[in-house]
């Protein structure tokens, strides 16, 4: 029997060839990973969250509509929820009747009975 002491060129370059591959592969799965990982991650911290400001924000603009508050004490200027003044505009305007709008034929005709 022979004894060999040569080393397998030819293979040694394939498994070498093949690990440079994978070594390779894998490099591109994981900056691909990283980068899903990233844009998941800001449109979870960005885009997806609620505007906790804007609600805030919409919420007290709600609460000054619906509440009677002082504006100013010294002029003694207040401020009464929006649709006690709409009542009350109603109230005092509403038995006038302003000009008629000139595009409608009835309101032509009840103008000059």
């Amino acid at each position: 029997m022979a004894n060999y002491d040569d080393v397998n060129t030819p293979l040694v370059a394939l498994i070498g060839f093949l690990g440079a591959i994978l070594v390779f592969a894998i490099v591109v799965f994981l900056a691909v990973l990283v980068n899903t990982t990233e844009q998941s991650q800001e449109y979870l911290k960005n885009v997806s969250r609620p505007y906790a400001e804007l609600d805030n924000l919409v919420a007290a603009e709600r609460i000054k509509l619906a509440e009677y508050r002082w504006v100013d004490q010294q002029k003694r200027l207040v401020a009464i929820p929006i649709q006690r003044a709409m009542e009350l505009v109603v109230a005092q305007y509403g038995g006038e009747r302003g000009p008629a709008p000139t595009g409608s034929s009835a309101a032509k005709e009840g103008g000059q009975k």
